[in-house]
This record gives structure tokens, sequence and C-alpha cells, in this order.
């Protein structure tokens, strides 16, 4: 990179709507966060887009479409308020739609994407580390007071004409596709569109009215509040190449499949890094611990959530009655059978989870392909690559498997692994024994 440096504008600036709606949701211009919400508002989200070929004026484009967007998307304006008077459970959260505007942040770099190494995509490696100056970002769980802004976006400009956009927000507002659909909103006007194509729900009745599904991370936080001594600090870049897929899916059609059913691009990289991960951290004073693997679940379409509902409404499928030996000793068809089977049941998480020992013995994997990232589109065209992003030591509670969206010229899925530093090598090694 020839030692450039990121060069940011100081200090942040707030963009505000420039006219905000009449909240009609409560008297009050409040919003109350459904029981999917609560249980992330300490959590922030970060994503990174990255646009080969975008104009002079993109960074003011993006900032004025960002403004009117927030016309339509007003809650993402206003701030997080907390209030122990009249819960009944545990203190409430909802959503004040003050109008007091999203963090903005421009940036710049006197290096092409190429020389910045942005576009690599990596086989099996550690995090570049200048992904942490390409956005805005909050450790986990030290976020969500009632000062801090719902939404951080940053624009880093390169000398070859392209441009990251690097997104922040809090998790209790959007889901990752929520996200999407407002990024894409804000392309829309970018272009030149009067008015976004998919109309934003923030309230829905019917997601307000259910309860939420358990959780397995949450539970593993509460089963296991340490990790004997494993710090989960390390962020891995992992591409699992297309061959390999190909090879997997064809293997399970020739034994039959399940249920007369292919199997996913998602359940083959699942099997493949649950099992890697197995292998590289199980010793010998642990094979016999249970292993869980839990992944996250859209329920908008299940649950008959309106059009255009940004919020969160997923549920945690679980994984469970196998030992770490077991999975580690398994082929990756009887693993991709058994991810079947989550899927099809929502089994009694309570009782599973009384066996976990160690947080480290549960993996949550989330899937960010097909919810919208890789359409979003300021004028100059989609993103070459989209990659989830989060700042090394932000110490999730267990280890997390983030899959991201395929982009230009990707032959394979694209991770991101969050994991302990111990066991970085021998993932590593692991892995490369199949890529």
């Amino acid at each position: 990179m020839g030692g450039a440096e990121v060069r940011k504008s100081s200090p942040a600036r707030m963009i505000r709507p420039p006219e905000l709606l009449p909240v009609t949701v409560t008297t009050n211009g409040t919003i109350k966060l459904t029981s999917f919400d609560r249980g992330c508002v300490k959590v922030p989200v970060t994503v990174l887009l990255v646009f080969e070929h975008m104009g002079r004026e993109a960074t003011d484009k993006i900032k004025r479409a960002l403004s009117q967007a927030l016309v339509h998307y007003y809650p993402f304006a206003g701030r997080i308020i907390i209030s122990s008077s009249g819960a009944v459970d545990g203190d409430e959260f909802s959503i004040r739609c003050t109008g007091d505007g999203v963090e903005f942040l421009t940036a710049s770099m006197d290096c092409s994407l190429k020389e910045a190494k942005i576009l690599d995509e990596s086989s099996c490696g550690k995090i570049n580390p200048l992904r942490n100056e390409l956005a805005i970002l909050y450790p986990f769980g030290s976020y969500g007071s009632e000062d801090d802004p719902l939404l951080s976006v940053q624009v880093t400009e390169f000398s070859c004409g392209g441009l990251v956009l690097g997104v922040s927000w809090s998790h209790a507002i959007a889901a990752a596709a929520g996200m999407a659909q407002f990024l894409a909103a804000v392309g829309e006007l970018a272009r030149g569109s009067p008015s976004p194509s998919v109309v934003p729900v923030r309230w829905d009745d019917v997601v307000s009215r259910l309860e939420p599904w358990p959780s397995p991370m949450l539970q593993a936080m509460l089963a296991c509040p340490e990790t004997q001594g494993l710090e989960l600090t390390a962020n891995l870049d992992i591409t699992i190449p297309s061959a390999l897929i190909k090879c997997v899916k064809a293997d399970y059609l020739s034994c039959g499949g399940f249920d007369g059913q292919p199997c996913t691009v998602f359940e083959v990289v699942v099997a493949v890094v649950w099992r890697c991960h197995i292998r590289a951290t199980m010793s010998n004073n642990n094979p016999g611990n249970p292993a869980y693997l839990s992944f996250a679940s859209n329920m908008r379409k299940y649950v008959g959530a309106k059009d255009g509902y940004y919020g969160n409404c997923g549920a945690d499928r679980l994984i469970s009655g196998a030992t770490r030996s077991s999975v580690a000793e398994a082929g990756f068809l009887d693993l991709i059978k058994m991810i079947k089977r989550a899927k099809d049941q929502l089994p009694d998480n309570d009782q599973l989870m009384q066996g976990l020992r160690d947080r480290y013995d549960l993996m949550h994997v989330t899937s960010w392909r097909n919810v919208g990232f890789e359409q979003v589109d300021f004028g100059g065209g989609a993103p070459a690559r989209v990659m989830f992003h989060g700042r090394e030591g932000g110490t999730p509670p267990v280890p997390i498997c983030i899959m991201n969206p395929a982009c230009k010229g990707m032959d394979g899925v694209n991770l991101l692994l969050v994991t302990a530093k111990e066991h970085v090598d021998a993932i590593l090694g692991e892995l490369a024994k199949h890529t």
C-alpha cells in the first residue's frame, strides 16, 4: 500500500431528514421494540460495501440520498430509550423518533482499491487490518446507550475512483435484510427515483404480538459466563471454493440425498466450517463435550409479517445430540443431514442447552447471501464485494460464522469466522486440507 493511510474528516457530522413525516405509530413519537428487537439493543453490526467505479460526486450524492431516505425511514434518525417503568420483565426499550440524525464521516486514501488489497478474495487468511479504518466501529456489548446513533455511515474514497461504504447500525432497529432494504432505497434515491420502490414498515402488529423463539446464543451466555480462558478475538477471512461445494453436492445426490432433496450451498459450507472448527479446537479433555450448532432463520414469511418490514423477526435453529468427537469424525454428508433435520423443527432449547459446558462448544452461523446487499446501486453499479466486519477483540458470546453475499468474480463462498487466537493456525490448517 506504499504507506497510504486513511484520512478521515473530523468530526463526523449528523445527517438529518430534510423534513420529518408525521409519526403516527404512537402519540408520543415512539416505537416500542418487539421481543425480537430487545435482545439486540447492545449488538452493533457492520457491513462494508466495495464499489469499483463511482464518480467524483458520489459521496455528495450518497449524503443527499441518505437524508432523503430518512424521511421514509425516520426511525433510523432517532435514539433508543430505556424505561423500567411499566416493563413487565426488566427494562422496556423503545425507539424515540427524535430526528437527531445518523452519523456520517468522509475519508480518503491515496491509493487504489487494488493497491489496498480491498478486493482480494482470500482462500484462507487473516483480515486485512485496513478494514478497521473503513467504518465507524462499536465494540460488541458496549453499544446501545441513549446517546448512541442508531446508524453510522463512512464513505472512503480511493484514488482509482472506487469507494468503500462502511455502515454500522444497531441490530435492534434493523435486521441484515432490513438494512439491505434501506441501502437499496438510498441507492434508488441517489439514482433519481422520487421515492423508494419498497414502502418501509417498522411497526407490525403481527410481529409485535409474537413471543421470541429461544436463542441458543443467549442461553450460551447465561449457561457459561466464562469461556475457560479462551478469548474469541480473531477474525478470519475464508473462502470455501466452488469446486469443493460442487463435489460435496454431487456426492450427496449420488447417495440419494435426504428425502429425495439435494443439499444447498449453505448446508455444504456449514458442514465444512463446523467440522474443521471442531477438529481444530478439540483437545484431549473435551472430546465428549456436546457439540451445538445454531443458525439464524428469517421468519417474516412464516409469521406473515408485512411486506417492507425491516425490524427483527428471526429464529435460531439448533443442532444438538452430538459430541465434539462425533462431529470431528463425521462425514460431510452426515453433517448435512443433521442440518436439514434442524431446519424442519424448533426444539426445546431450554432442555437441550443444559449440557453446554463451554461457550466454545457452540458455533453460530448466519448467512447474508441473497438478503439484498449485493444489489445496492448508487449509480455506479452493484458492489464488487460485500463483507461483514467486526473489530477484533469485540468478544462475541460464541464462535460466529457470517457468510458474505456472492459478488463479482467470486469463486466460492466467502465468510468471516470469529474464533480464538490460540486456534487460528490449527483452523487454517484444517481448512487447507479441503480448500
